[in-house]
């Protein structure tokens, strides 16, 4: 989200709020504030959020309101090019992998029967 969509998005809590209405001297530093918090947020989801509250809140959204849904934490389904990578380390892994000395495998065979 940019300055001006964050200026965008006052004008549209405004509308709806009308106490929301900031001084003159003030303007400018909450904008500045809140566009660092949501920066990160595409406007589009921020203006979905504040319809969303619109529709069932009485007071004026606060900045986690605008963010509900939104975390700059990318999701943890790895993308095609990680996966290549990951792939291309378990190919080196299985290269330098040792094969079981055939005790220990008797030993975890025995083990696993036991605790069946």
């Amino acid at each position: 989200m940019t300055r001006a969509e964050v200026v965008e998005l006052f004008k549209a809590i405004t509308l709806s709020y009308p106490a929301f209405r900031l001084p003159d001297e003030l303007a400018k530093d909450q904008v500045l504030h809140w566009y660092e918090h949501l920066k990160d947020v595409p406007f589009e989801a921020a203006m979905e959020n504040l319809r969303e509250h619109i529709r069932t809140e009485r007071f004026p959204p606060t900045i986690s309101d605008i963010r509900r849904g939104y975390s700059e934490e990318k999701s943890t389904v790895p993308g095609a090019e990680e996966t290549r990578q990951w792939l291309r380390e378990v190919d080196r892994m299985r290269e330098r992998a040792v094969p079981m000395p055939e005790h220990v495998r008797k030993e975890l065979r025995r083990i696993v029967r036991r605790t069946i």
